[in-house]
């Protein structure tokens, strides 16, 4: 008997893993598409934003082809045109964010975006279970929580105002982290993984953005 339940627990186990991985990817992809949506929006004139990369052997060498100004250095561009490399240093690489899907992403850039949506994914299914209003409060406490981990994994390559506490940001900037929160509670009704989870669905009560 004692087997049996211990098999059992390994393999709820191992289930909530896997619907919790996917529930993660999918709120990343949809928060990475957002934020596209959103930049666009905000300056229908931008092109593309290149992000640096530590993916050097993600892209294959010989496929810059393409010399071109960019606002981050002269660059040998890829002939997908979604990634940069400097021509004077090989291993900086460069990846038009804006341009390019979640699935497409290199690892270390897609990685945070995934780990925005596991935090919010994380206090989503928590408040869930432990039945917390999700009002403004307790958004704004997931939102926080975002940032604070945010800022541990982008020490060394982001901008000084955005390595700021929470409170301190513009609220263009909270929203950003507000908005994780936001996606990953539609995506868990919307995906049906209140069902998954045995939970119920998300109830907001208030309209944050």
């Amino acid at each position: 008997m004692y087997v049996i339940l211990l098999y059992g627990n390994n393999a709820e186990s191992t289930l909530f893993k896997k619907n919790f991985r996917f529930f993660v990817k999918t709120v990343a992809g949809i928060y990475h598409s957002t934020w596209r949506e959103k930049a666009l929006a905000a300056d229908p004139n931008l092109k593309n934003r290149f992000k640096l990369t530590n993916a050097i052997t993600f892209y294959n060498s010989s496929d810059f082809l393409y010399p071109m100004i960019l606002k981050v250095g002269s660059c040998l561009v890829h002939r997908n045109l979604k990634v940069a490399r400097d021509r004077y240093n090989s291993s900086l690489i460069y990846v038009d964010i804006l341009n390019t899907k979640y699935d497409e992403l290199p690892p270390d850039l897609a990685y945070d975006n995934r780990a925005t949506a596991r935090i919010a994914g994380k206090y989503i299914l928590q408040g869930v279970r432990r039945k917390r209003l999700f009002n403004q409060y307790y958004i704004e406490e997931i939102s926080e929580i975002i940032h604070i981990e945010w800022m541990k994994r982008n020490r060394n390559r982001s901008k000084e105002e955005l390595m700021v506490p929470y409170a301190n940001l513009t609220n263009t900037e909270k929203n950003k982290d507000r908005r994780a929160v936001l996606i990953a509670g539609h995506v868990f009704n919307e995906f049906y993984f209140y069902y998954r989870f045995n939970t119920t669905p998300v109830y907001f009560i208030e309209h944050i953005i």
